[in-house]
């Protein structure tokens, strides 16, 4: 994919109050403007656009094809943000069984906290060779990150409103964290 077709989607988009599309897609999805994530959403929207626009199989500036072009790139943002929040919907379900959920009974807690294939204790995990190797590999500021996941079990935007830093300053310590990861032999 090149860069200046997506950059080209960009312009088109921003043109002609084309814009509106990612609104009513969002609209269409029940994202309320006065959803905290609202903006994060309309970004990813916009990008996907870009993508729609960069794939589109006609010519995307002819103005007989804007309409289809239009109808082409609304389906792929419904449907990839759809995903998106699917994908949403399990890990929350997922963090529905999370140690720090006050509606755990104490036998489910043990449960969750022992392994029956393993001798290891889940509390202390955090001794486990793999944390001690990650954190050493780690900034500061990456370890920050990695306690607010792991034992506040906090959301990336929680994080930037926490450390007063903005959720890209966060998305780039996940990265850096993911980038330790696949480059070391931790796993």
């Amino acid at each position: 994919m090149n860069i200046n077709k997506i950059t080209d989607g960009l312009t088109y988009l921003s043109q002609n109050k084309r814009i509106n599309l990612i609104h009513g897609v969002l609209s269409r999805l029940h994202i309320s403007p006065l959803n905290d994530n609202y903006d994060d959403y309309f970004q990813d929207g916009c990008l996907i656009f870009a993508d729609a626009f960069a794939n589109y199989p006609d010519d995307p500036h002819n103005p007989e094809n804007e309409r289809r072009l239009m109808n082409f790139a609304y389906k792929r943002i419904y449907w990839r943000l759809l995903d998106h929040f699917r994908i949403e919907a399990k890990l929350t379900e997922h963090q529905g069984e999370s140690l720090n959920n006050d509606m755990l009974d104490e036998d489910k807690i043990n449960r969750l906290l022992l392994d029956p294939q393993s001798t290891i204790n889940f509390a202390r995990l955090e001794d486990h060779d793999f944390f001690n190797q990650l954190k050493e590999r780690c900034t500061q500021k990456e370890r920050l990150y990695l306690e607010a996941v792991l034992y506040e079990n906090l959301t990336d935007s929680e994080i930037a409103k926490k450390y007063h830093v903005s959720r890209q300053t966060v998305y780039a310590w996940k990265k850096g964290i993911r980038k330790k990861v696949a480059k070391s032999k931790i796993i």
